[in-house]
């Protein structure tokens, strides 16, 4: 079998400010991103917006509840994952979640709404415990191979 992948980024804005539950004792957090696409067909400029549901789980959502808001530039990094279930009318549904392994806020202050909290810093990175790695070897100039 092949190595496969589930890994999507997203930059959005928060459609909502995060919904916020314990589930045996872990929080988490429900929330949607709104996501633009600016391309130009036959000489004309248009514009499309696509929504994603995501949920946070954790420390991320600890975080995500009290620094992020309706209207606030977010980028998300995490996996995707289907669920399916039946209709009371016995029909099949299905949908399709980002679970978000890390979140950075984008924007300095004023840029979109927000639950409390200070906002002191322009941009703040959270994550939720997944490390890309990188950070574990810092690289100067005298590390670049060329």
């Amino acid at each position: 079998m092949a190595n496969d992948l589930n890994k999507v980024l997203l930059i959005g804005r928060m459609t909502r400010d995060p919904e916020f539950k314990s589930v045996n004792g872990s929080s988490v957090v429900n929330f949607s991103i709104a996501n633009n696409r600016v391309y130009v067909t036959n000489g004309e400029k248009k514009e499309e917006t696509h929504y994603f549901d995501c949920v946070a789980w954790g420390r991320l959502a600890d975080i995500l509840k009290q620094y992020a808001g309706k209207g606030k530039q977010v980028a998300i990094e995490g996996r995707l994952q289907q669920q399916s279930w039946e209709t009371p009318e016995g029909k099949k549904a299905s949908k399709i979640r980002v679970y978000v392994e890390s979140a950075q806020l984008l924007g300095g202050q004023g840029q979109g709404g927000g639950s409390g909290g200070d906002r002191s810093d322009s941009s703040n990175s959270y994550d939720s415990g997944v490390s890309s790695g990188y950070d574990d070897y810092p690289a100067g100039d005298d590390d670049i191979p060329f």
